[in-house]
């Protein structure tokens, strides 16, 4: 059997996120089961980066690549011709070339392809940009209505583009793998797929420093108790309501300070969501909120182990991996509660709805006696444990073999 592999979300922007931290993860392990089988591998890569940077290749392993070209961006010079006949491709042709040599196909990001010439397993790891639509696209009426024909149309062929591929490869999938029950039911209830076609995989964790290929500079570190927040400061992570949260319990005279990382938190300035930013450029306790940009795994892990609490107030989540993280490094969590959060935190987080309720929940941490939070991170640790990676890429796996066949 020959397993073809997807590994461009380790040479795009999914390098560092979820996508590229599954890929990395997942495909690592399925090549030493894949060894010890007898499985062949093909990767299709680009050929702007090198993702094999990022994986761990069993040694000895032999395996073809077939090169895609260069990513999108860097294709600076392609024609009007090209940019058609690449574009027909997505929407109605096949998306990857030479995807129909293998046996089965493993696709961790459905927006870079899913073959219909070939079975299929897809990796769903959430439908964020369809569930807060206003968030990821612009109507194309506004436009319209202001007489940019122009402008209305390649606003409407855009939205139109996104729904098309995305429903193109839920079909094409042979199996889609959702990583919670959540994401699972989300993809049955929007896209009326067959419950049958939808399996779950749910995700793993790992205390362990991961190969990142990239180093930071030294960063600004707290330098009394703070509260932490890591993570991406899309719309849907409602960090002011983190920040108001903040506001509240120094008013009421706790000295501590607030922890923003992620590449979106470089500095208060270049925050980019407005209203985040805005709550944090005007926060009378500003001297005490560090932004620390992109940090290590290393940092990350000594911001977890040091902080009150991990607090994530997330609209949507189609898995939470960050939620595990936290409790596998004895740091409580804080969480809203609705989509996969209560799934991933089960009894061992702490689930809030408001700003007002994390101001209540994050002052019931600060009170509680040194004996009973160690017994109960020491509980949340175990059950955090319970996630692991072996896991998720054994499931994969076997139903890569099945299709297979």
């Amino acid at each position: 059997m020959k397993i073809g592999i997807d590994l461009r979300p380790l040479q795009n922007g999914h390098k560092y996120r979820g996508i590229g931290e599954v890929a990395k993860q997942v495909t690592g392990r399925i090549l030493e089961y894949g060894k010890k089988d007898g499985v062949q591998f093909c990767f299709f890569i680009n050929s702007d980066s090198d993702p094999f940077d990022l994986l761990s290749i069993p040694k000895g392993l032999e395996y073809e690549t077939v090169d895609l070209g260069l990513m999108p961006e860097g294709r600076t010079s392609s024609s009007s011709k090209e940019k058609i006949i690449r574009t027909y491709n997505q929407l109605y042709g096949s998306p990857i070339a030479n995807s129909h040599e293998v046996d089965v196909f493993l696709q961790y990001d459905y927006a870079a392809g899913v073959p219909r010439n070939t079975r299929t397993v897809l990796v769903k790891h959430d439908l964020i940009p369809y569930v807060f639509w206003d968030h990821f696209f612009e109507s194309a009426w506004v436009p319209f209505k202001n007489r940019a024909a122009r402008t209305a149309l390649r606003t409407l062929f855009t939205n139109r583009k996104f729904l098309r591929v995305l429903r193109r490869g839920l079909r094409n999938a042979h199996v889609i793998m959702a990583v919670s029950n959540s994401t699972k039911k989300d993809v049955e209830q929007y896209f009326r797929v067959n419950s049958e076609k939808v399996k779950v995989a749910r995700l793993g964790v790992d205390a362990r420093p991961s190969k990142t290929g990239d180093h930071t500079d030294s960063v600004l570190m707290p330098t009394k108790p703070y509260l932490l927040f890591i993570g991406a400061g899309d719309e849907r992570r409602r960090v002011d309501d983190l920040v108001a949260a903040y506001n509240m319990l120094k008013s009421q005279g706790h000295d501590i300070q607030l922890v923003l990382a992620g590449e979106n938190f470089k500095s208060p300035e270049s925050i980019p969501v407005p209203f985040v930013r805005e709550a944090v450029m005007k926060s009378s306790y500003k001297r005490d909120i560090l932004t620390l940009g992109y940090i290590s795994d290393e940092q990350k892990q000594e911001l977890y182990k040091n902080a009150i609490a991990y607090v994530y107030p997330t609209l949507y989540e189609g898995f939470g991996i960050p939620i595990l993280e936290a409790m596998l490094l004895n740091c409580p969590v804080v969480v809203y509660k609705n989509s996969s959060t209560g799934e991933v935190g089960g009894k061992h987080a702490t689930y809030a709805d408001s700003w007002a309720s994390i101001v209540e929940r994050v002052e019931d941490l600060i009170g509680e006696p040194v004996k009973a939070r160690a017994l109960r991170l020491e509980k949340a640790k175990q059950y955090a444990e319970s996630f692991t990676w072996d896991q998720t890429a054994r499931t994969i796996y076997d139903e890569l073999k099945v299709a297979g066949k």
